[in-house]
């Protein structure tokens, strides 16, 4: 006998297995609430899955510290130390980046996704 809510791996979906790996999960109610919220984003593949997915981080601040670093970093190297310290990340997140950006939070950790993939 398995208990009905505990996954086995014969009897998933291909994205049903993705969302379990991506987000540690072994629980198929939960599994299938993170895969109806990505869903509601137009997420319904792993192809979709894989071009929205932009990382995992512990919070808004840190994506878009990381993301901006990343795309940006000759801009932001060239500005004086005081204005790099001086930028609210935070912020930056809810003025900008949220349209573009969504976070699932899961386990103390927000898994960022492009909306437009």
């Amino acid at each position: 006998y398995t208990h009905p809510h505990i996954m086995t791996t014969a009897t998933l979906t291909d994205m049903q297995q993705r969302i379990s790996e991506m987000f540690d999960i072994d629980s198929i109610d939960k599994v299938n609430t993170i895969i109806q919220e990505l869903e509601g984003y137009g997420i319904e593949s792993e192809e979709n899955l894989d071009d929205a997915f932009c990382g995992c981080y512990r919070d808004e601040a840190t994506f878009c510290e990381d993301l901006l670093c990343e795309c940006y970093s000759e801009a932001i190297d060239a500005m004086p130390v005081v204005l790099q310290n001086a930028i609210d990340w935070e912020l930056v997140w809810y003025q900008s980046m949220q349209y573009d950006y969504f976070a699932i939070y899961h386990d103390c950790e927000y898994y960022f996704f492009n909306r437009n993939f």
